[in-house]
């Protein structure tokens, strides 16, 4: 990858409609993925689950990947979040995952329970649920060999793979076409010092706060949707055996009005699916207000800052979780109730959603996908599968088998059904009845379109 300092910036989002559709459209004529009679120079902005897989699918194909990380750290053992494995994602792994120890633990069925945990509803339905670090650190072996408590012991990397990098410490800070391909300039908070790369492509995976969606359409916004998720993870050798029993094996929805809660099991310490060794994986879905008073005292962390978004954990204020946990011991069954006492440290994150106007940019040599490009609300947890999406279907256009246009079009209409659909669950469960037929309304009317085409 070459230092250019030749500058020829735009902004796509100050254009009309027309004029981006031209740039679009001359765009389209441009790509030559699939026909490069060399291996193409890739930036990967982003770090992450999003990042990474789009990484790896790439140096597969024989291109050289160089992702740019702003976290100061490759190591990643705290962020145990859970994650839902959806098709997409059980998909990529079964094509790039060189590594044959399971990733996930399975689950046999949903429930949803009323407040007095009794079933409502009990579905067998099967798919496999895991964490945040356990994905991170598996992919992280697959990109570039790195060897962790999670994978020890790293495969090794096919013969034919491209170069891949992993730079940490980098924050981009502006992108430009330059020379038929796409400048970077970004910041090391390493050293203190900047500097700058050319690549061929450039795909922006640096999550819903990207720095590169900002840069080129900062007047996406992402809007509170009125409540908040408070969430943990907790190690199931310290619940009840009674309480164990009764999230073991299932995605449970206990529901309480407007307000619900999300409970499954994950890998543990280390990615374990040992039995006695996973983590309980709890979400509180709570309504609270922006304006209000209780918003800013959650919000406001240890310190005394105000966040807009999220507290990660160990920033709540002890006497904010306290109350917290005063409410749950009046409103829950049992089983929830021990959960919500176990919980030392949670997080919290006011949710939102947003997608962006277009996913392609630069002549098409600069590309959202994941988060970057749409946030979902986390209801039906589809933001790693999204990821995944991206990526396969990126796949086709580096193979010759689908045009740009075509995988723009589809990313589009997946993240904007998938956020619709997301918010009529959301609402439903979180809002009153004209907010989710509201919400019901415009999701059947972008199905309609859908099957002309058309994203509404």
């Amino acid at each position: 990858m070459r230092v250019v300092t030749k500058d020829t910036g735009f902004n796509p989002c100050d254009f009309s409609n027309d004029e981006r559709n031209t740039v679009r459209n001359i765009s389209q004529d441009k790509m030559s993925m699939s026909t490069s009679d060399k291996p193409l120079d890739v930036v990967i902005v982003g770090g992450s689950l999003a990042g990474l897989m789009h990484g790896i699918m790439i140096k597969r194909l024989g291109h050289n990947v160089r992702i740019l990380e702003q976290h100061p750290s490759s190591s990643r053992d705290g962020e145990a979040a859970g994650i839902t494995v959806g098709d997409q994602v059980q998909e990529f792994f079964e094509k790039y995952d060189l590594i044959t120890e399971p990733y996930a633990v399975d689950v046999t069925a949903t429930q949803i329970l009323d407040s007095e945990f009794k079933t409502l509803v009990f579905r067998e339905l099967p798919w496999k649920a895991t964490s945040w670090s356990t994905l991170y650190h598996r992919l992280r072996a697959n990109f570039d060999g790195y060897s962790s408590k999670y994978v020890p012991d790293p495969p090794k990397l096919p013969v034919g793979d491209g170069e891949g990098i992993f730079d940490i410490g980098k924050r981009v800070t502006n992108v430009t076409s330059s020379n038929g391909g796409v400048k970077l300039k970004f910041e090391d908070s390493i050293t203190g010092q900047g500097g700058s790369l050319w690549a061929d492509l450039v795909i922006a995976a640096d999550g819903s706060k990207s720095s590169i969606r900002k840069l080129l359409c900062p007047q996406v916004q992402m809007p509170y949707a009125g409540y908040l998720t408070w969430r943990a993870t907790i190690p199931e050798d310290t619940v009840s055996e009674e309480t164990r029993r009764a999230y073991d094996g299932l995605f449970t929805f206990y529901e309480l009005e407007k307000s619900y809660f999300v409970v499954y099991v994950v890998p543990g310490e280390n990615g374990s699916v040992k039995p006695g060794e996973r983590y309980i994986n709890f979400v509180w879905y709570y309504n609270c207000s922006g304006d209000s008073k209780e918003f800013a005292e959650i919000m406001t962390d240890v310190d005394g800052h105000r966040h807009r978004s999220t507290l990660p954990p160990g920033k709540i204020r002890p006497e904010v979780w306290a109350r917290q946990q005063a409410k749950g011991r009046q409103l829950l069954a049992a089983p929830v109730r021990e959960l919500v006492e176990i919980i030392k440290v949670p997080f919290v994150t006011a949710v939102s959603d947003f997608r962006a106007p277009q996913a392609c940019f630069l002549d098409s040599k600069l590309l959202l996908v994941g988060d970057a490009l749409s946030l979902f609300r986390p209801h039906i947890a589809q933001s790693t599968n999204q990821s995944a999406t991206d990526c396969l279907l990126l796949e086709k256009v580096f193979t010759g088998d689908m045009e740009i246009s075509q995988w723009e079009k589809e990313v589009m209409q997946y993240a904007h059904m998938t956020r619709l659909q997301s918010n009529v669950f959301g609402t439903k469960r979180m809002s009153g009845y004209w907010v989710y037929l509201y919400h019901a309304f415009r999701y059947r009317v972008a199905a309609v379109a859908k099957r002309w085409g058309f994203i509404l």
